[in-house]
C-alpha cells in the first residue's frame, strides 16, 4: 500500500509551548528528533505532517481530515488537554474509521494508530480508538510521591535520557510498519469495510513478557528491546483489558503463541481487573504456571534484588504474592526464579531462547542430525569444583571420561585475573557444566550459578547441553538446600554411585 504522506502528528495547541529553561516546544522538538531518527533507521526522509499553526481552541478546517485517506499512520500526543479536545478526538475517530476503509487499521496485527502519552492522562480517560494500544510512556510515576514526572532535561540528564531511548523506540517500530505497509499488497476499498490487512512478512517466534507496575516499566522495555532486536515478537502488544474476562482472554491468546514467558516482579502489586481481587501481575504468573504445567511453557520469574516494598494494603498484597511465588511448587510450576541484577537475567534469557530455538531445529532436522553425531568429537564437560575437592572429584571424573567424555577442571595455579580468564574459557568452550558442591560454602556455590547465567556474555555460539549440580557427601549440610529448574541434581550424599550420573549424561545425549 503506497501513501501519500507517512505520518500525521495529532497534538493539541498548549502541549507545544515553551516549558522552564526549554528553546522550542515539545511538539516541535518530538517532531524533528523523530524525523531524523526515522531518517537514519529507514534511508530517506519520512513525509511527517502537522498543521503547525493551530489556534488555542485546537480548531482546524475538514481539509485536513480529508487528507486521511493518503496518510499511512496518525501519532497521538496524548495529554490532559489533547483527550479534552473536541477537535482532536475528531481527528483520532476520523483517522481510524478511514483506516479501516483503506487496508484496515492493523497491519500484521500491529496498529496504524501509535499513543505517545506525553503528560499522564488516567486510562479510562483515553480515546475509544485507542485504549487497546499500550502506548509510549514519555514519562515515569515517582514511587515516593506517586507523581509521573515527563521525560525532560528540565528535570535533569537521566531523564533526558529516558526521552532519547522512549523516542527511540517510537522510531524502531514506526520505521517497521512503514517498511511492512510498503510492501503489503493494496486491499480493495470499501465503505463498509472494518477487517485489518494481515500481511505476511515471515513467521516471528513470540515471547511474552509480561506487564508488571509502573516502577519496573524502563527495565521491562530494556528486555523487550533486547527481545526485539533478536528478532522475537514481544506479546501482549496491546494494552491489558480492566475486566478480568478479556484480560484472561489475551493473557492465554498471547501465552499460546509464545515460547517463553517472562515475569518481572516490581515494588508494587499492580492494578486489579474488574470481576476478580488478583493483581494482573498474579494473573499473569496463575495463567502462565497452569501452561507450563500442560504444554511445558518455559518462563522465568525474577525478583530484583533490592526493591522496597511499601507498609500499606499494597504492600501486604505484594509481599504475601512474593511469598507464594518463593514457596509454592504451583505458583512456580516452569520457572526458573532469579532474584538476581537484570544483567544475569538477560543472560539467562538469551540462554534459554538459543537453547530453545536450537532445539526446534534438531526436531526440525533429526533425520540429518542422527547421521552425523557418531563422527562428532566427544562432548567436553567441565568439572566445576572448589580446590580441596580435588581428590574427591576424581571417581566423578574418572566416571565421565570412562563413558567417552572429556573433562576439563579449574585451574588453581596463577594470578586470580589469569584464573579468571581460564574459567571463563572453560565455559565458553565446554559443552556440559557439572559444579561439584563440597568444600565451598554457599557464597562459592551462588557466585558460580551467576556464572552460569552469564555464560552468554563469555561469547559462546551455542547453549548448552546439559547443567548438573553433584552434592557432594562432605557438605551435607549445606547441599541439602540446593534446588533449580535448570540443572539436574545428582544426589551423592551418601557416597558416589554410578547410577547417579545417567540423568546427567542421558541429558548430553538427548541433545547432542
Amino acid at each position: 500500500m503506497k501513501f501519500e504522506k507517512d505520518i500525521f502528528i495529532s497534538y493539541a495547541h498548549i502541549d507545544d509551548q515553551v516549558f522552564g529553561a526549554e528553546e522550542e516546544g515539545w511538539i516541535t522538538k518530538f517532531h524533528k528528533s523523530l524525523e531524523v531518527r526515522l531518517s537514519q533507521l529507514m534511508g530517506s526522509k519520512p513525509r511527517i505532517w502537522r498543521d503547525p499553526k493551530l489556534q488555542g481552541n485546537d480548531y482546524f478546517g475538514d481539509e485536513i481530515v480529508d487528507q486521511f485517506p493518503e496518510v499511512a499512520l496518525i501519532l497521538s500526543i496524548v495529554s490532559p488537554r489533547y483527550v479534552k479536545s473536541e477537535w482532536c478526538i475528531r481527528e483520532i475517530e476520523t483517522f481510524a474509521r478511514v483506516a479501516a476503509q483503506h487496508g484496515g487499521v492493523r497491519v500484521n496485527n500491529k496498529s496504524r494508530i501509535f499513543k505517545v502519552i506525553k503528560t499522564h492522562v488516567p486510562f479510562e480517560e483515553h480515546p475509544d480508538d485507542m485504549k487497546d494500544l499500550l502506548g509510549y510512556e514519555f514519562y515515569k510515576v515517582e514511587p515516593e510521591t506517586n507523581r509521573a514526572r515527563e521525560f525532560s532535561p528540565v528535570y535533569g540528564p537521566e531523564s533526558e535520557r529516558a526521552y532519547w531511548m522512549k523516542l527511540d523506540d517510537v522510531a524502531h517500530d514506526i520505521a517497521a510498519i512503514l517498511e511492512e505497509l510498503n510492501e503489503a499488497e493494496p486491499q480493495e476499498n470499501t465503505e463498509t469495510s472494518t477487517v485489518d490487512t494481515q500481511v505476511s512478512v515471515g513467521d516471528k517466534e513470540a515471547v511474552y513478557l509480561a506487564q508488571t507496575s509502573s516502577d519496573l516499566a524502563e527495565e521491562r522495555d530494556i528486555l523487550k528491546r533486547e527481545l526485539q532486536g533478536q528478532g522475537y515478537e514481544v506479546l501482549p502488544n496491546q494494552h491489558m483489558p480492566y475486566i478480568k474476562a478479556d484480560a484472561e482472554q489475551l493473557i492465554v491468546e498471547s501465552l499460546q503463541k509464545s515460547i517463553l514467558s517472562i515475569h518481572p516482579i516490581g515494588g508494587h502489586y499492580g492494578f486489579v481487573p474488574e470481576g476478580t481481587d488478583k493483581s494482573i501481575v498474579y494473573l499473569q504468573n496463575e495463567i502462565a504456571s497452569e501452561l507450563s504445567k500442560s504444554k511445558g511453557l518455559s518462563r522465568f520469574i525474577w525478583l530484583p534484588p533490592g526493591k522496597v516494598v511499601s507498609e500499606n494494603e499494597d504492600g501486604k498484597l505484594l509481599r504475601s504474592f512474593i511469598s507464594l511465588i518463593q514457596t509454592d511448587a504451583n505458583a512456580q510450576a516452569g520457572a526458573d526464579l532469579f532474584e538476581t541484577p537484570m544483567k544475569d537475567v538477560k543472560f539467562a534469557i538469551l540462554d534459554k531462547l538459543e537453547d530453545l530455538k536450537r532445539k526446534k531445529e534438531q526436531a526440525n532436522s533429526h533425520a540429518s542430525t542422527t547421521t552425523t553425531t557418531s563422527s562428532e568429537s566427544p562432548s567436553l564437560v567441565y568439572l566445576i569444583c572448589d580446590q580441596r575437592d580435588l581428590n574427591h572429584t576424581i571417581v566423578v571424573e574418572d566416571y565421565l571420561f570412562d563413558n567417552g567424555y572429556e573433562v576439563l577442571t579449574p585451574a588453581f595455579d596463577g594470578d586470580e585475573a589469569q584464573l579468571r580468564q581460564d574459567h571463563q574459557e572453560n565455559l565458553k568452550l565446554c559443552d556440559a557444566t557439572l559444579i561439584y558442591f563440597g568444600a565451598g560454602n554457599e557464597l562459592w556455590m551462588r557466585a558460580k550459578q551467576r556464572d552460569l547465567l552469564k555464560i552468554a556474555g563469555y561469547g559462546r555460539s551455542h547453549p548448552l547441553k546439559a547443567k548438573g549440580i553433584y552434592l557432594g557427601e562432605q557438605n551435607a549440610s549445606q547441599a541439602q538446600r540446593i534446588r533449580s529448574h535448570d540443572s539436574i541434581i545428582i544426589d551423592g550424599l551418601q557416597g558416589f554411585k554410578p547410577e547417579l550420573m545417567q540423568p546427567f549424561v542421558n541429558r548430553i545425549k538427548t541433545v547432542a
